[in-house]
């Protein structure tokens, strides 16, 4: 339960920021890095959020339908979700602007479930009286994958743009070129 969460908190504040990191031109190529498609970057991103809050809002209410009444369906149920998380992660680091809508749907597809099943794990086999408190470590269990991605932005970057500069991404400046 906590390496599920350690992970989709990781992912969600690594990947999710070095898109913005690399996507730092003024318009995004859409088919790959250096195609002739291209979007303007802050409808490119209005876009990217509605994958952010589909993949995390109707995952949560996915996770939920699932009976998971044993301890190995909840793990079962929590790879699932570990697995999306890292296949978005994967998909992130390809640097295509269409795949990054894909990337950061599975991803938080993946944290949205995982913390579904989680919570309803909590609800249904911790006592109530220990409810708060299983919820409180388990999320702050979390904040370390949030900690971690968040100050690997640059690293998950690299990963991106293996230290090459295209036309529209990866750029040493922002919205310049």
């Amino acid at each position: 339960f906590m390496c599920a969460n350690i992970v989709g908190h990781f992912v969600m504040e690594g990947a999710l920021p070095a898109n913005f990191n690399t996507f730092n031109d003024k318009v995004v190529p859409l088919f790959g890095r250096t195609d002739g498609h291209t979007m303007n970057k802050d409808r490119f991103f209005a876009v990217f959020f509605v994958f952010v809050g589909l993949g995390d809002m109707v995952s949560r209410r996915v996770g939920y339908c699932f009976a998971l009444r044993t301890y190995r369906a909840n793990l079962a149920a929590l790879l699932f979700g570990l697995v999306c998380c890292s296949t978005g992660m994967y998909l992130t680091t390809l640097g295509v602007g269409v795949v990054a809508w894909l990337s950061v749907f599975l991803a938080f597809w993946g944290q949205g479930f995982n913390y579904a099943v989680a919570s309803k794990y909590i609800d249904r086999f911790v006592p109530r009286e220990h409810n708060l408190a299983a919820y409180s470590f388990w999320m702050f269990a979390g904040s370390a994958g949030a900690i971690a991605g968040s100050t690997m932005v640059d690293v998950i970057r690299g990963w991106i743009c293996n230290g090459h500069v295209y036309p529209h991404e990866c750029l040493a400046s922002h919205g310049h070129h």
